[in-house]
Protein backbone atom coordinates (compact mmCIF):
# COMPACT_ATOMS: atom_id res chain seq x y z
CA UNK A 1 0.00 0.00 0.00
CA UNK A 2 1.25 3.16 -0.72
CA UNK A 3 0.89 6.53 1.73
CA UNK A 4 -1.16 9.19 0.76
CA UNK A 5 0.35 12.49 1.70
CA UNK A 6 -1.70 15.66 2.42
CA UNK A 7 -1.11 18.48 0.45
CA UNK A 8 0.66 21.76 2.64
CA UNK A 9 -1.61 24.48 3.13
CA UNK A 10 0.06 28.16 3.35
CA UNK A 11 -1.99 30.24 5.96
CA UNK A 12 -1.88 33.88 4.46
CA UNK A 13 -2.49 37.05 6.66
CA UNK A 14 -1.30 40.38 7.51
CA UNK A 15 2.46 40.79 8.39
CA UNK A 16 3.24 41.45 12.01
CA UNK A 17 4.33 44.75 10.88
CA UNK A 18 1.01 45.76 9.41
CA UNK A 19 -0.75 44.36 12.31
CA UNK A 20 1.53 46.58 14.28
CA UNK A 21 0.35 49.62 12.23
CA UNK A 22 -3.40 49.03 12.77
CA UNK A 23 -3.63 47.95 16.09
CA UNK A 24 -1.41 51.48 16.78
CA UNK A 25 -3.79 53.47 14.14
CA UNK A 26 -7.05 52.48 16.17
CA UNK A 27 -5.45 53.23 19.95
CA UNK A 28 -3.97 56.62 18.22
CA UNK A 29 -7.96 57.39 16.94
CA UNK A 30 -9.36 56.08 20.30
CA UNK A 31 -6.53 58.27 22.02
CA UNK A 32 -7.73 61.39 19.77
CA UNK A 33 -11.63 60.85 20.44
CA UNK A 34 -10.77 60.69 24.12
CA UNK A 35 -9.14 63.69 24.02
CA UNK A 36 -12.35 65.69 23.42
CA UNK A 37 -15.37 66.53 25.72
CA UNK A 38 -18.59 67.47 23.57
CA UNK A 39 -21.46 69.61 25.85
CA UNK A 40 -23.96 69.71 25.16
CA UNK A 41 -26.23 73.25 24.71
CA UNK A 42 -27.14 74.31 28.10
CA UNK A 43 -25.64 72.12 30.12
CA UNK A 44 -21.91 72.94 31.73
CA UNK A 45 -18.84 70.47 32.31
CA UNK A 46 -17.74 69.55 35.74
CA UNK A 47 -14.15 67.84 35.47
CA UNK A 48 -12.93 65.85 37.82
CA UNK A 49 -8.96 64.76 37.81
CA UNK A 50 -8.96 60.85 38.72
CA UNK A 51 -12.00 61.53 40.56
CA UNK A 52 -10.96 65.06 42.19
CA UNK A 53 -13.45 68.11 41.07
CA UNK A 54 -11.43 70.39 39.44
CA UNK A 55 -11.98 74.42 39.04
CA UNK A 56 -12.08 75.02 35.44
CA UNK A 57 -16.15 74.30 33.87
CA UNK A 58 -15.81 73.38 30.44
CA UNK A 59 -18.88 75.45 28.41
CA UNK A 60 -20.69 74.06 25.52
CA UNK A 61 -19.38 72.47 22.41
CA UNK A 62 -16.26 70.90 21.82
CA UNK A 63 -13.50 70.73 24.88
CA UNK A 64 -9.76 69.34 25.26
CA UNK A 65 -9.57 66.91 27.80
CA UNK A 66 -6.68 65.13 29.53
CA UNK A 67 -7.09 61.17 27.96
CA UNK A 68 -7.85 58.90 30.60
CA UNK A 69 -6.82 61.12 33.56
CA UNK A 70 -10.06 63.27 32.96
CA UNK A 71 -13.91 62.77 32.93
CA UNK A 72 -16.22 65.04 32.38
CA UNK A 73 -20.04 64.95 34.04
CA UNK A 74 -22.72 66.95 32.26
CA UNK A 75 -24.98 69.08 34.17
CA UNK A 76 -27.81 70.87 33.12
CA UNK A 77 -27.66 74.52 34.18
CA UNK A 78 -31.38 75.64 32.36
CA UNK A 79 -34.73 76.76 34.05
CA UNK A 80 -36.19 73.51 34.78
CA UNK A 81 -39.35 72.82 36.91
CA UNK A 82 -38.98 70.26 40.23
CA UNK A 83 -42.41 69.26 42.13
CA UNK A 84 -42.45 68.63 45.42
CA UNK A 85 -43.81 66.05 47.51
CA UNK A 86 -46.53 66.63 49.64
CA UNK A 87 -45.74 67.94 53.05
CA UNK A 88 -48.15 68.25 56.55
CA UNK A 89 -47.86 71.47 58.91
CA UNK A 90 -50.12 73.02 61.35
CA UNK A 91 -51.80 75.59 61.41
CA UNK A 92 -52.07 78.30 63.82
CA UNK A 93 -54.94 76.51 65.76
CA UNK A 94 -52.96 73.16 65.11
CA UNK A 95 -55.47 72.41 62.00
CA UNK A 96 -53.72 70.32 59.29
CA UNK A 97 -52.77 71.52 56.39
CA UNK A 98 -50.86 69.40 53.11
CA UNK A 99 -49.20 71.54 50.66
CA UNK A 100 -47.89 71.14 47.42
CA UNK A 101 -46.27 73.07 44.84
CA UNK A 102 -43.28 73.20 42.21
CA UNK A 103 -40.53 75.50 41.80
CA UNK A 104 -38.86 76.51 38.97
CA UNK A 105 -34.67 76.89 39.56
CA UNK A 106 -31.44 76.75 37.37
CA UNK A 107 -27.79 76.47 38.27
CA UNK A 108 -25.10 79.41 38.46
CA UNK A 109 -23.26 77.93 35.46
CA UNK A 110 -20.18 79.40 36.44
CA UNK A 111 -20.51 77.47 40.01
CA UNK A 112 -21.92 73.94 38.82
CA UNK A 113 -18.21 72.25 39.96
CA UNK A 114 -19.05 73.88 43.27
CA UNK A 115 -22.27 72.06 43.87
CA UNK A 116 -21.21 69.08 42.58
CA UNK A 117 -18.61 68.94 45.45
CA UNK A 118 -20.71 70.08 48.00
CA UNK A 119 -23.41 67.85 47.36
CA UNK A 120 -22.85 65.60 44.35
CA UNK A 121 -25.41 64.75 41.24
CA UNK A 122 -28.52 64.19 43.46
CA UNK A 123 -29.22 67.88 44.49
CA UNK A 124 -32.51 68.15 44.33
CA UNK A 125 -33.48 65.54 46.76
CA UNK A 126 -30.79 66.52 49.01
CA UNK A 127 -31.08 70.31 49.36
CA UNK A 128 -34.20 71.51 47.60
CA UNK A 129 -36.73 69.30 48.80
CA UNK A 130 -35.58 69.82 52.51
CA UNK A 131 -35.55 73.54 52.19
CA UNK A 132 -39.00 73.22 50.84
CA UNK A 133 -40.19 71.22 54.05
CA UNK A 134 -38.55 73.45 56.14
CA UNK A 135 -39.93 76.64 55.00
CA UNK A 136 -43.52 74.76 55.21
CA UNK A 137 -42.96 73.80 58.75
CA UNK A 138 -41.91 77.32 59.67
CA UNK A 139 -44.43 79.66 57.91
CA UNK A 140 -47.39 78.06 57.97
CA UNK A 141 -47.86 77.69 62.06
CA UNK A 142 -48.22 81.45 61.33
CA UNK A 143 -51.78 81.66 59.64
CA UNK A 144 -55.13 81.09 60.73
CA UNK A 145 -56.57 77.90 59.18
CA UNK A 146 -59.30 80.68 57.61
CA UNK A 147 -56.46 83.04 56.14
CA UNK A 148 -54.04 80.29 54.42
CA UNK A 149 -56.76 79.95 51.23
CA UNK A 150 -56.97 84.01 50.61
CA UNK A 151 -53.26 84.56 51.90
CA UNK A 152 -51.87 81.77 49.26
CA UNK A 153 -50.13 84.40 46.93
CA UNK A 154 -48.33 85.85 50.17
CA UNK A 155 -47.03 82.58 50.97
CA UNK A 156 -46.10 82.08 47.85
CA UNK A 157 -43.90 85.38 47.72
CA UNK A 158 -42.37 84.49 51.24
CA UNK A 159 -41.49 80.92 50.01
CA UNK A 160 -39.33 82.36 46.89
CA UNK A 161 -37.48 85.00 49.44
CA UNK A 162 -36.66 82.05 52.04
CA UNK A 163 -36.17 79.09 49.07
CA UNK A 164 -34.00 81.75 47.40
CA UNK A 165 -31.92 82.79 50.27
CA UNK A 166 -31.69 79.61 51.60
CA UNK A 167 -30.47 77.79 48.12
CA UNK A 168 -28.18 80.64 46.89
CA UNK A 169 -25.26 79.32 49.05
CA UNK A 170 -25.91 76.31 46.71
CA UNK A 171 -25.41 78.60 43.94
CA UNK A 172 -29.28 77.25 43.39
CA UNK A 173 -31.25 79.75 41.90
CA UNK A 174 -35.13 80.07 42.34
CA UNK A 175 -36.75 81.58 39.48
CA UNK A 176 -40.33 81.09 40.24
CA UNK A 177 -42.66 79.03 43.11
CA UNK A 178 -46.03 77.53 42.71
CA UNK A 179 -48.17 76.15 45.16
CA UNK A 180 -49.84 74.15 43.45
CA UNK A 181 -52.89 72.78 45.82
CA UNK A 182 -53.68 73.31 49.72
CA UNK A 183 -55.47 70.71 51.74
CA UNK A 184 -57.21 70.50 55.07
CA UNK A 185 -58.53 67.62 57.04
CA UNK A 186 -61.77 65.78 55.77
CA UNK A 187 -63.72 67.30 59.12
CA UNK A 188 -62.83 71.30 58.22
CA UNK A 189 -63.06 70.84 54.30
CA UNK A 190 -67.01 69.21 55.34
CA UNK A 191 -67.65 72.38 57.48
CA UNK A 192 -66.19 74.87 54.60
CA UNK A 193 -68.30 72.66 52.24
CA UNK A 194 -71.27 72.99 54.77
CA UNK A 195 -70.74 77.18 54.75
CA UNK A 196 -70.79 77.34 51.43
CA UNK A 197 -73.74 75.81 50.92
CA UNK A 198 -75.20 78.23 53.10
CA UNK A 199 -73.59 81.21 51.95
CA UNK A 200 -75.41 80.27 48.55
CA UNK A 201 -78.45 79.85 50.07
CA UNK A 202 -78.17 83.51 51.64
CA UNK A 203 -76.98 84.99 48.29
CA UNK A 204 -79.83 83.07 46.62
CA UNK A 205 -82.71 84.72 48.76
CA UNK A 206 -81.18 87.57 48.31
CA UNK A 207 -81.32 87.63 44.85
CA UNK A 208 -85.16 86.42 45.29
CA UNK A 209 -85.86 89.52 47.28
CA UNK A 210 -83.94 91.74 45.40
CA UNK A 211 -85.97 90.98 42.35
CA UNK A 212 -89.13 91.18 43.96
CA UNK A 213 -88.41 94.24 45.14
CA UNK A 214 -87.47 95.48 41.73
CA UNK A 215 -91.04 94.06 40.53
CA UNK A 216 -92.63 96.17 43.00
CA UNK A 217 -90.71 99.14 42.33
CA UNK A 218 -91.78 98.65 38.12
CA UNK A 219 -95.82 98.02 39.69
CA UNK A 220 -95.35 101.76 41.60
CA UNK A 221 -94.13 103.32 38.49
CA UNK A 222 -96.65 101.67 36.11
CA UNK A 223 -99.74 102.64 38.63
CA UNK A 224 -97.99 106.31 39.02
CA UNK A 225 -97.77 106.54 35.44
CA UNK A 226 -101.35 105.51 34.89
CA UNK A 227 -102.44 107.89 38.20
CA UNK A 228 -100.25 110.84 36.58
CA UNK A 229 -102.63 109.56 32.77
CA UNK A 230 -105.97 109.77 34.65
CA UNK A 231 -105.40 113.08 36.44
CA UNK A 232 -104.09 114.31 32.77
CA UNK A 233 -107.62 113.21 31.40
CA UNK A 234 -109.43 114.72 34.53
CA UNK A 235 -107.81 117.82 33.90
CA UNK A 236 -108.92 117.91 30.71
CA UNK A 237 -111.99 117.09 30.79
CA UNK A 238 -112.54 119.90 33.94
CA UNK A 239 -111.26 122.66 31.64
CA UNK A 240 -113.18 121.68 29.15
CA UNK A 241 -116.41 121.58 31.40
CA UNK A 242 -115.68 124.60 32.38
CA UNK A 243 -115.56 126.21 29.14
CA UNK A 244 -118.68 124.87 28.14
CA UNK A 245 -120.25 126.28 31.61
CA UNK A 246 -119.28 129.56 30.36
CA UNK A 247 -120.65 128.83 26.60
CA UNK A 248 -124.09 127.45 28.39
CA UNK A 249 -124.44 130.73 30.56
CA UNK A 250 -124.24 132.98 28.16
CA UNK A 251 -127.00 131.65 25.78
CA UNK A 252 -129.39 131.40 29.06
CA UNK A 253 -128.28 134.86 29.72
CA UNK A 254 -130.03 135.74 26.57
CA UNK A 255 -132.56 133.26 26.47
CA UNK A 256 -134.25 134.33 29.73
CA UNK A 257 -133.65 138.00 28.59
CA UNK A 258 -136.07 136.67 25.48
CA UNK A 259 -138.42 135.34 28.42
CA UNK A 260 -138.89 138.91 30.13
CA UNK A 261 -138.74 140.88 27.00
CA UNK A 262 -142.71 142.54 27.09
CA UNK A 263 -142.64 143.00 23.09
CA UNK A 264 -142.26 147.04 22.82
CA UNK A 265 -139.23 148.61 21.76
CA UNK A 266 -137.68 151.50 22.85
CA UNK A 267 -138.32 154.80 21.44
CA UNK A 268 -135.37 156.59 19.64
CA UNK A 269 -135.99 159.66 17.67
CA UNK A 270 -134.75 159.85 14.13
CA UNK A 271 -137.01 157.40 13.19
CA UNK A 272 -133.70 154.75 13.25
CA UNK A 273 -134.59 151.10 14.29
CA UNK A 274 -132.67 151.14 17.51
CA UNK A 275 -130.03 148.20 18.39
CA UNK A 276 -131.57 145.92 20.71
CA UNK A 277 -129.50 144.56 24.01
CA UNK A 278 -131.59 141.49 25.02
CA UNK A 279 -129.56 140.67 27.86
CA UNK A 280 -129.19 144.17 29.56
CA UNK A 281 -133.59 144.31 28.34
CA UNK A 282 -133.64 141.26 30.37
CA UNK A 283 -131.46 143.10 33.34
CA UNK A 284 -133.55 145.78 33.14
CA UNK A 285 -136.65 144.42 34.39
CA UNK A 286 -135.42 142.64 37.40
Amino acid sequence: MTERTMPDFELKGPKPRTLGILILLFLFIVLIWSSFAIVPAGHRGIVLWWGSVEKRVMGEGMNFKVPMAERVIKVDVRVQPHPFKEIDAASKEYQMVKLTGMMNFHIDPAYVNILYQKVGHDFANKVIDPAFNDFVKEVVPNYPITEILPKREEIRKRAMTKLGDNLARYHIIVDDIYISNIRFSPEYEKAIEAKQVAQQQVETQRQVLAQREIEAQQKVVTAKGEAESILVVAQGQAKANEALARSISAILVEYKGIEKWNGILPQVSGGAVPFIDIGKMGGAKK
